[in-house]
């Protein structure tokens, strides 16, 4: 989880991109486990 807060605070990568970084197979997967630890979808923690 902390990876994931990294990659989409401190690179250009898309939620997409990042999900495949992080060895998940399928992002719509990865956006709901980020939300689900973070209480926040990437797009919107990103823009934070």
């Amino acid at each position: 989880m902390q990876e994931a807060k990294r990659l989409l605070l401190f690179t250009d990568s898309s939620a997409n991109e990042t999900c495949y970084q992080l060895w998940f197979k399928d992002p719509a997967y990865f956006c709901r486990f980020f939300q689900r630890y973070a209480q926040i979808i990437p797009g919107e923690y990103r823009q934070r």
